[in-house]
């Protein structure tokens, strides 16, 4: 198999693999940030009550919501906390540089191969600048180089038949 199309599909690979892996260390952010986000109301919902049960002057029922409403809220932390940890692992890192690599690989290719073009394409403009110069050349009687050898043609294909013969 060629080895720019081996490089293409490290490559791809290695971007599925982190796209992957990012999916889903989005997924877990998103279900630690919904469950913060519940703990919160929660938490509100808890303060609201014991509020209501300061003012209705039954103590125990108001110190027992606030109480659930402070412990709510320390869960509410505590995904955040866990969020901030996460960091990628070794196998992502090791996906990365590969990626880094293969990356730098094909550029490399590819600059080799937008060379070769350009010496090709220098190739053909010097060959059109030859047969320029070769019509064109001489003394300009009878179109240069080509129209001094034209009477001499004849001569050296009647002898070429000759030969032949």
């Amino acid at each position: 198999m060629n080895e720019f199309i081996v490089k293409l599909r490290i490559l791809a690979r290695a971007e599925m693999t982190l796209f992957k892996s990012d999916a889903k260390r989005r997924s877990n952010d998103l279900v630690l940030t919904l469950v913060s986000v519940g703990c919160i109301f929660v938490g509100l919902v808890f303060v609201n009550m014991g509020v209501f049960y300061r003012l209705t002057e039954s103590a125990i029922e108001s110190q027992a919501a606030f109480i659930l409403a402070v412990a709510n809220f320390a869960l509410a932390v505590l995904p955040f906390l866990m969020r901030r940890r996460a960091k990628p692992t070794n196998e992502e890192q090791m996906v990365r540089e590969i990626r880094e690599m293969a990356a730098e690989e094909i550029s490399k290719d590819i600059a080799d191969i937008v060379d070769d073009v350009a010496a090709v394409g220098d190739g053909i403009k010097n060959l059109k600048s030859g047969i320029q110069s070769f019509t064109s050349a001489g003394n300009g009687v009878g179109g240069g180089a080509l129209g001094a050898i034209g009477p001499v043609l004849p001569v050296v294909i009647d002898l070429l038949k000759k030969g032949r013969k």
